[in-house]
Formats: C-alpha cells, structure tokens, sequence
C-alpha cells in the first residue's frame, strides 16, 4: 500500500509520531480508545499505541476475535538520509494474533510518499489461514483511512 502527500516528508513524519495528533485521528476514526507514547531519538523515534476498536464479525472470525478488542502497537522509525523507515507489531491483546510490517516515507517532488506492507501471524488450528486474510483486510482497510485522514488534515492545515 502506499500513499503520495502534498507534504514535506519531516512535516509527515513530525505527525506520524505526535501522540496528540495519532490519539485524536484514532479517536475521529471511531476507535473506542487510544493511548500514545512517543520516544525520539537520533532522528528516529518509537511509537508506542494502546488502542480498543470495535470490529463487525462473521460467525466463523467472530470464534478468535470479540467484536471490541485491544490492540498494542509499536512502531520502530529510523532515518535514513532524507528519508524515514522502520518496521511495526501490532498484537491484538490476549489473541494468538500478530500484525508486522514495514514501511518507509520517502521525499518525491515537492512531496512525499509512505509505503506500508502488512504481514498477519494467527495461530490457530483449522482456520488461522482465513482469520489471517480477515485481520490483513481490516489491518489494511484501517491503515487507508488513517493516511486518507493524514491527507484531509494536511490540505486543512498547509
């Protein structure tokens, strides 16, 4: 996935890592709760995100997963000349499920782009396979809205 920004890639990055600014998009997405921290360091930083969302179910998801759930989240930034990259975990809190991926925001033109892969971990028997694709779909689905958010608060505050 990846999405372009009318942005510098510092002012992108100064967001991606302001607590206040990722609990208040958590919170103007519908989430239930967000709790943030942030460490920065040599141009990097650590993002640390306790979140509790409410997801509609299948009967055969909905055997794994309740339908409001915690997740704990951190992200590793690092720079990179003029560039950022890292990866994440994602866990969904007392489930045997796990979220990574890697992603990068590079400079291009007079903007930027953020790439993010997802990678799913279930470990259950029988259906992990399906209940993977489901928590890749709505892992994917809820990282579009998060960075079509960064993008409306971008072109509302140049």
């Amino acid at each position: 996935m990846a999405k372009k920004f009318n942005a510098a890639a510092d002012k992108v990055f100064a967001l991606l890592t302001d607590p206040k600014w990722l609990e208040a998009r958590c919170l103007a997405l519908g989430e239930l709760s967000a709790t943030c921290k942030t460490k920065k360091a040599a141009g990097g930083a650590t993002v640390t995100m306790k979140r509790r969302v409410r997801r509609e179910l299948n009967a055969m998801i909905s055997k794994v997963l309740n339908p409001e759930s915690d997740i704990e989240l951190v992200e590793q930034w690092a720079a990179d000349k003029d560039s950022r990259n890292g990866h994440l975990t994602l866990q969904v809190v007392g489930k045997p499920i796990t979220v990574t991926g890697e992603f990068e925001l590079v400079p291009e033109g007079k903007g930027c782009v953020y790439r993010i892969q997802h990678h799913a971990k279930v470990q259950v028997p029988l259906i992990g396979g399906v209940v993977a694709k489901f928590v890749i779909g709505q892992t994917e689905q809820g990282c579009a809205e998060e960075l079509d958010y960064l993008a409306g608060y971008l072109k509302k505050n140049k």
